[in-house]
């Protein structure tokens, strides 16, 4: 069984939010804004949170969405943050009909194999600060998180292993793998921020490029941060796709 959090009445239109690698709590200010006129739902991927699988791979994830969602009944929105925002996409390809619309916020599928050992690398160079008890603090104050919240994340961030970390770096999820992404018929919307990197830009331009159902945008201002950092401009993009394509 899936571990999830549920913000908001279940009878409104359903938003399933995907999180990113070592930030369940991502979503919160989605989750207290758009939970006044949706339900907006978090799963806690394998590995992360209170997940009971203590070990992240992609297929473990894929294995237990696709049990999960069809299990609330109705087709919902899907929203995703970086790994979330790739398996958002995966999810996408493999069963559309499950849902009304997708968005996906800063996706990696354009990835030069030496910037993925880069990326895995640099984490394990930084694995005892990642649990770090200060660290994670600041950088859960600087998401904006409540103290419950910050407390948790902590909580969180030591239960996380390694091999979690760098399964969600080196997940295996490649845009060029996905030649049936071209025929996926549901509305979409791709974000990312003007100072991500390079092949995170050319994600988001490759995705809208390739599929005439899926708009695009990259947030002058932003980086790798714009569901906590760009949290109003979020939410009003959210509602907006919401009110064409979520009902």
């Amino acid at each position: 069984m899936m571990y999830y959090e549920k913000y908001g009445d279940e009878q409104n239109p359903i938003i399933v939010c995907l999180h990113g690698a070592n930030h369940v709590h991502c979503f919160s200010k989605q989750c207290e804004y758009l939970s006044r006129n949706y339900c907006v739902i978090v799963p806690h991927l394998p590995g992360y949170g209170r997940n009971e699988v203590k070990t992240f791979t992609t297929v473990e994830a894929l294995k237990q969405l696709v049990e999960f969602i069809p299990s609330l009944g109705k087709k919902v929105t899907l929203m995703g943050f970086s790994l979330g925002a790739q398996l958002a996409f995966v999810m996408m390809c493999k069963a559309s009909q499950l849902f009304n619309g997708v968005v996906m916020i800063s996706p990696w599928l354009l990835k030069d194999p030496t910037e993925v050992e880069k990326a895995m690398k640099q984490a394990s160079d930084n694995e005892k600060l990642s649990k770090n008890k200060l660290f994670v603090g600041i950088n859960a104050l600087a998401m904006g998180l409540d103290k419950d919240e910050r407390e948790e994340n902590a909580q969180f961030a030591q239960n996380v292993t390694m091999t979690t970390i760098l399964n969600s770096i080196d997940n295996g999820i490649r845009f060029e793998d996905f030649a049936d992404y071209r025929d996926v018929d549901v509305p979409m919307l791709a974000l990312c921020g003007i100072k991500e990197t390079l092949e995170v830009r050319k994600s988001v331009r490759t995705l809208s490029m390739q599929n005439p159902h899926c708009a695009y945008d990259m947030w002058d201002g932003a980086a790798h941060n714009i569901p906590f950092k760009a949290a109003s401009r979020l939410n009003k993009a959210v509602e907006e796709f919401m009110e064409k394509n979520g009902k």
